[in-house]
């Protein structure tokens, strides 16, 4: 018999994206678009994510681009 495969929640799925990306951000500010892109899907809540896009992720990536 087949195990059945185990789904992740999507805190874990969110937790794997920050762990694989955020610490690569000092390297390729561009990640941080990625970023919110993956925990979009994940989210499927496209409003919301743009929101916190605009919020929090856009002030980071403009501050970065000045440098």
């Amino acid at each position: 018999m087949r195990k059945r495969r185990r789904h992740y929640s999507k805190g874990e799925l969110n937790r794997l994206v920050d762990d694989l990306l955020h610490p690569l951000y000092g390297q390729n500010p561009e990640l941080m678009i990625l970023d919110a892109v993956l925990h979009g899907l994940v989210e499927q809540n496209p409003p919301e994510t743009v929101l916190k896009f605009i919020r929090y992720t856009l002030p980071r990536v403009i501050r970065e681009i000045a440098r």
